[in-house]
């Protein structure tokens, strides 16, 4: 594979995933009462992991870096979908 050209709306999607992961820390007192909070805070580390790759895949190692970007963009999916699964719980 070919290294692909810089765009912009990836300067953008690291930026906010940069201002949700401060927001997270700034909140996290108010995030730790909600439940299964670490495998939130998990998927915000996955998305900022992953916007700062695909910025660095232009620069260096551009297949390493893809391959990370779209590890991390997975991770942070199965994650959510974790977090947001309801609990099942048998009937008493």
């Amino acid at each position: 594979m070919g290294q692909t050209s810089f765009d912009e709306r990836e300067l953008t999607v690291l930026i906010s995933a940069l201002l949700i992961a401060l927001s997270s820390l700034y909140f996290l007192k108010d995030l730790q009462r909600v439940p299964r909070w670490k495998v939130l805070l998990g998927s915000v580390a996955c998305l900022v992991v992953g916007s700062i790759s695909t910025i660095v895949e232009h620069a260096v190692a551009y297949d390493l870096f893809n391959t990370l970007e779209h590890a991390c963009y997975f991770a942070q999916s199965a994650l959510l979908a974790w977090w947001a699964w309801p609990e099942r719980k048998a009937p008493a």
